[in-house]
């Protein structure tokens, strides 16, 4: 009696089973590449938000200093900038202190560049602010603005860049 159940009884064959594994694997390699792409791409982003991080944090640090520090020592000592073309490029510094942790194979550039006001009232919106190296003789680094500008780049050349106005 065990035995007719089992003569009854039907299954896969061995072709039958390595065709399916088969066919399951041409459908799984394309998605492990999609997975692979998915976290390359999470990776840039992340990036991305830590050089915008990083470059944000760099600009505020330097609003939140005093005007003659910004001018003289801002992002390290001895950073004023050149007196005829009021530009001055710190080249890349990495990152130092309790947020190296954080930003781990990051570094940034502070550029500053000084501006003046026009003398009379300006016609149009960008005529507010003049840079002074298109003009360094008339140029005051006493009491005029600076531009910074902060870049930030991470490993592989990617960079984020962000400025603004420090009075």
């Amino acid at each position: 009696m065990f035995r007719s159940l089992l003569k009854e009884e039907r299954g896969y064959s061995l072709i039958e089973v390595m065709v399916s594994i088969m066919i399951l694997a041409i459908a799984i390699l394309p998605m492990m590449s999609m997975f692979d792409m998915g976290l390359n791409s999470a990776t840039a982003g992340s990036n991305y938000d830590k050089a915008r991080a990083l470059a944000n944090l760099k600009l505020e640090e330097a609003k939140s200093l005093p005007f003659t520090d910004v001018k003289d020592t801002f992002p390290v000592a001895g950073s004023t900038p050149d007196s005829t073309s009021g530009y001055y490029d710190s080249n890349f510094i990495p990152v130092t202190g309790t947020a190296s942790a954080d930003f781990t194979n990051f570094d940034y550039r502070v550029q500053k560049q000084f501006m003046k006001q026009p003398l009379q009232a300006p016609t149009s919106s960008s005529e507010s602010f003049v840079l002074c190296n298109v003009s360094p003789s008339t140029c005051s680094a006493a009491n005029g603005p600076i531009r910074i500008t902060v870049t930030a780049r991470w490993g592989d050349g990617n960079m984020y860049t962000v400025f603004g106005l420090v009075t």
